[in-house]
């Protein structure tokens, strides 16, 4: 029984243990041979023993001193431990993917925790208006993934552009020395953006759309 409590206690260490309880090691050394021990100075010195050490029987501690011990023991996460990703407005300055990819956090890009359910991404992004409708609708939240080799862009797919005019999402088609912009909604006419005022491109991975 004193074994358990100097190895619950003070993980075996007998001296510790002992001056937990005030009293010296060779008093440990005495209570562990001859099997007896000072129950005062046990249960004044180690809070929430139950009557365990008077039976044998039962748990060590009252079920209110395991419970809190659980609690006390269970590591807290703070928002530093948080894995999070920028969302970027839509109507963020011209630069702005730029500035949060590289991990600096703009003013107006919020932290938001990562969704798992998504495979790797960098950012997400809200949808505003409804160009892109009705593969995207205003309020859906876009996750990007950031291109790093122009050569793997997959063209014809729906992309998040950084360009000098501000960020846009369309589905995307090379143009020689421009990039084709096409919307989903047939009202909004293609256009043209040279890529010299492109700064960034993502791939649209995923969407969360609230109802």
């Amino acid at each position: 029984m004193i074994i358990a409590l100097v190895n619950h206690y003070s993980n075996g260490n007998k001296a510790h243990f002992a001056n937990k309880l005030g009293v010296t090691p060779q008093s440990i050394s005495t209570w562990i041979s001859r099997n007896t021990f000072d129950v005062d100075k046990i249960f004044a010195n180690c809070e929430g023993i139950s009557e365990w050490l008077l039976t044998g029987e039962g748990n060590m501690h009252k079920p209110n001193v395991e419970q809190k011990r659980a609690t006390a023991e269970r590591p807290t996460k703070t928002v530093a431990d948080v894995e999070t990703r920028p969302r970027i407005p839509l109507n963020a300055a011209a630069g702005a993917l730029s500035v949060c990819l590289d991990g600096i956090t703009a003013n107006n890009c919020e932290q938001m925790p990562i969704i798992r359910a998504f495979t790797r991404y960098d950012f997400t992004i809200m949808v505003h208006g409804d160009s892109m409708e009705p593969e995207f609708l205003s309020g859906d939240e876009l996750a990007g993934l950031y291109i790093q080799n122009t050569s793997f862009i997959q063209w014809g797919r729906s992309h998040i552009l950084d360009t000098a005019q501000g960020i846009i999402v369309k589905y995307i088609y090379d143009n020689d020395d421009s990039i084709i912009c096409k919307s989903e909604n047939p009202r909004f006419a293609d256009f043209n953006i040279l890529k010299s005022e492109v700064y960034n491109i993502a791939l649209v991975i995923g969407l969360i759309r609230r109802y």
